[in-house]
């Protein structure tokens, strides 16, 4: 499924609960009702994305419009490794508690090098920048942890590769989570393109379809208004998506 489908369903979830009327809710009790930050352990905290959403409603008593920032926490899952060249590097870097250094795993797995310098040759600049970045993080320069962070999200944009799905496993993802939970313990700020949030939430989404689980309601409105701001849709777009051929 494509992340416009996604974004698209996820869009008209709660536009149906409403009876097609193009809101999020009408309810401005809910709204104001929804906790700031939701009920999760601290030890537990590191492993979200959280988001600020403003939440915007009316105010008829006092003609004016009123705003609340609340934070959505997008739950991370870590990917599967899909053949055993993934799994064995996976477990390297897991066992060594760093983000996938794919200048590391040319260096220290030979069998890869010929193939990884081939396919990666056109983005091997941003590579070896996301190396420099790694180690600076992992010799205390913690703001390498963040540039390291932003060098994923551009090099996510190449993915799939064949490296990825032959070699190395689905690295920018892992490191995507590493490093939003390194940051998170170091308490450093940071803020993810609108488009890796999306990626994210849909994860979060397949999580919980395969394990049969219920999506709690505050993530389903906070995500609703997250993606109405970050990706609106023209008057066009809605109408095509509530009266389809």
């Amino acid at each position: 499924m494509s992340g416009l489908v996604s974004r698209r369903m996820m869009k008209n979830l709660l536009t149906k609960r409403s009876g097609g009327t193009r809101v999020i809710t009408e309810n401005v009790a809910v709204l104001k009702a929804i906790e700031t930050v939701p009920k999760i352990a601290s030890v537990e905290s590191d492993n979200y994305y959280k988001e600020p959403v403003t939440i915007e409603y009316y105010i008829p008593k006092e003609s004016r419009f009123a705003y609340q920032v609340k934070y959505l926490y997008v739950p991370l899952y870590d990917p599967e490794p899909r053949n055993d060249n993934a799994r064995m590097v996976l477990e390297h870097f897991k066992n060594l508690n760093e983000p996938i250094d794919l200048m590391k795993v040319m260096d220290e797995y030979p069998q890869f090098l010929v193939r990884m310098l081939d396919y990666l040759s056109p983005q091997m600049g941003i590579i070896e920048n996301l190396s420099r970045s790694i180690q600076d993080g992992l010799a205390g320069e913690t703001d390498g942890f963040r540039k390291a962070l932003y060098t994923c999200e551009v090099l996510r944009k190449f993915e799939p590769s064949i490296v990825s799905l032959e070699i190395v496993g689905d690295y920018t993802t892992y490191n995507i989570n590493w490093l939003v939970r390194k940051l998170n313990s170091l308490k450093l700020e940071f803020s993810l393109e609108d488009p890796t949030v999306e990626f994210l939430m849909i994860r979060y989404r397949q999580q919980a379809e395969r394990a049969g689980e219920v999506i709690p309601e505050r993530f389903e409105i906070l995500s609703q208004i997250f993606l109405e701001q970050a990706f609106p849709m023209s008057d066009d777009d809605y109408a095509d998506l509530m009266n389809p051929d």
